[in-house]
C-alpha cells in the first residue's frame, strides 16, 4: 500500500491520471473535426448508386458492352447508376434528416433546388481522394439513343470549401464541444 504524502494533493493525481487516459483516446475535437456532412451525403448517395448498378443485370451489360465508356473504367470498382430513384429513398425535404441530406446534396451540386438528380440517367464513376472521400464523378448517359439536346458525359467535382466556411465551423465544433464538458 502506498503512503500519500501530504505535499501530493489529490487532485494533483487525478489530474495526471486524467491526462493519461485523455491522451490515449481521441477528444471529442478531434472526433468532431474528423467529420464532415458533406462527405458523409456524398458516400450515401454514390453507396445508392452503387446498390442500383448491382441489383440490375441490364446496366452491368450495357457498362460491359457499350463503346461508350473507355476500357479501364469497364473495371471501375464502384461503379453506380442514377436510375432516378434516389429522391423516392431520400427522406422528404420537410423533415429534418431529409431536410439536411438533400440540402447538402444541393450544395455539393449532385441535386438541383427542384430536386433533380444530376446523374440522372447516366452510369457513374467516382473518383476518391487518399481519405477515401468521394471527390469527383464521370457520368455516361444510360441509353441506346442520345437526342441532340442531352449530354452524353457528365463530369461532377465536390466543391472546395472556403476557409471563411472552415473557421466557422471549427468554431462552432468548439462551442459544442464547450457546452457538451461543462
Amino acid at each position: 500500500m502506498k503512503n500519500i504524502n501530504h505535499n501530493d494533493s489529490v487532485d494533483e493525481k487525478c489530474l495526471t491520471e486524467s491526462a493519461l487516459n485523455n491522451a490515449m483516446k481521441p477528444s471529442y475535437m478531434q472526433i468532431l473535426g474528423q467529420l464532415n456532412l458533406e462527405d458523409i451525403y456524398i458516400q450515401q448517395a454514390f453507396d445508392y448508386y452503387h446498390q442500383c448498378y448491382t441489383m440490375s443485370e441490364e446496366y452491368q451489360q450495357f457498362v460491359a458492352e457499350t463503346s461508350r465508356i473507355p476500357n479501364e473504367l469497364k473495371e471501375h470498382d464502384f461503379v453506380g447508376v442514377c436510375d432516378r430513384t434516389l429522391g423516392t429513398q431520400t427522406p422528404k425535404a420537410r423533415t429534418l434528416d431529409g431536410g439536411a441530406l438533400r440540402g447538402g446534396l444541393q450544395t455539393v451540386g449532385l441535386v438541383s433546388p427542384t430536386g433533380g438528380e444530376l446523374f440522372r440517367g447516366f452510369v457513374v464513376f467516382p473518383a476518391c481522394d487518399d481519405k477515401g472521400n468521394i471527390v469527383s464523378a464521370v457520368g455516361y448517359r444510360f441509353g441506346k439513343r442520345i437526342r441532340h439536346w442531352q449530354q452524353s458525359i457528365i463530369h461532377w467535382e465536390k466543391p472546395e470549401s472556403d476557409a471563411y466556411v472552415q473557421d466557422g465551423l471549427a468554431f462552432v465544433k468548439e462551442v459544442i464541444y464547450g457546452k457538451a464538458c461543462h
